[in-house]
């Protein structure tokens, strides 16, 4: 229930009037804060479309996104890890992906969001309006008040680290129930910084640090010990998307997907993805 609207001119202006007004949140491209969830609370809704920068850049290997970027502009960019185009391409419809912004997802920082668990294995660090840049998992430790406006996203993308993204939802169009990435690079066969980031088991999205000991220095096993080893050390919380145990063994496989893909990269690409 939105009791008040602002249109600042500025970001400068935003971030001033999100530290001072009650009950503040901001408003994008609106495909969070106008669900029904939000139908009977109080919002003093700030409007920053058009405010923060929307460009995607690549500058050797690093990789420099706007908060007001689309999920759509980000599947339709060039340059940027697959990983990232499945992660955006999560929002499975595209008049939401026309929408749905980065800095949205980021803002949000729902348990299943999108977008977020990739950043946390590519370790990216938010640009902020008018405040230091902080790591994506110092944003998620932060009080809401206390974070402020992210502007931008930057990671690096070297050629020798690759990402893998997938999730799981109960039909295609569905919102996802678990969500992960993982990143690494490969020497002699053996995964080295390993990465994996989960959503869908507790409040937020997390690196697995317990996961990536798991695996790390060596060669990737199969989906089948990956899954076993894996199971004991998920705590999904049970919720409307289902229940803890159904989590733990759907997650367990779904880590072992995203693991493979890592491995082998070609594997699950057409051609035309790999041209």
């Amino acid at each position: 229930m939105v009791n008040a609207y602002f249109r600042p001119k500025t970001a400068e202006e935003a971030a001033r009037l999100l530290a001072s007004e009650k009950d503040a949140v901001l408003l994008a491209g609106g495909t969070y804060l106008l669900t029904s969830q939000f139908a009977k609370k109080p919002m003093a809704a700030i409007a920053v479309s058009g405010l923060l920068p929307a460009t995607i850049e690549r500058h050797g290997e690093r990789v420099i996104i706007g908060a007001d970027a689309t999920f759509q502009a980000l599947v339709e960019a060039c340059g940027l890890p697959k990983a990232l185009r499945d992660a955006a391409l999560a929002m499975t419809d595209r008049n939401i992906r026309n929408r749905a912004t980065v800095g949205g997802n980021i803002g949000a920082d729902k348990s299943c969001a999108s977008l977020v668990p990739f950043f946390l294995v590519a370790e990216a660090r938010y640009s902020r309006v008018g405040a230091l840049a902080v790591g994506a998992a110092e944003w998620q430790a932060m009080a809401a008040e206390e974070r402020g406006i992210a502007a931008a996203v930057e990671f690096a993308a070297p050629e020798a680290r690759r990402f893998a993204f997938s999730r799981f939802a109960r039909t295609s169009c569905d919102v996802a129930v678990l969500t992960c990435a993982a990143s690494a690079a490969f020497e002699a066969g053996a995964a080295r910084g390993l990465r994996i980031a989960m959503g869908g088991l507790g409040p937020h999205a997390r690196r697995f640090p317990e996961l990536e000991r798991l695996f790390e220095g060596a060669a990737l096993p199969g989906k089948a010990a990956i899954e076993a080893a894996a199971a004991p050390f998920l705590a999904p919380v049970a919720d409307a998307r289902g229940g803890a145990e159904f989590k733990r063994a759907r997650a367990a496989s779904l880590l072992a997907d995203v693991l493979a893909d890592l491995a082998n990269p070609e594997a699950g690409e057409t051609p035309e993805a790999r041209s």
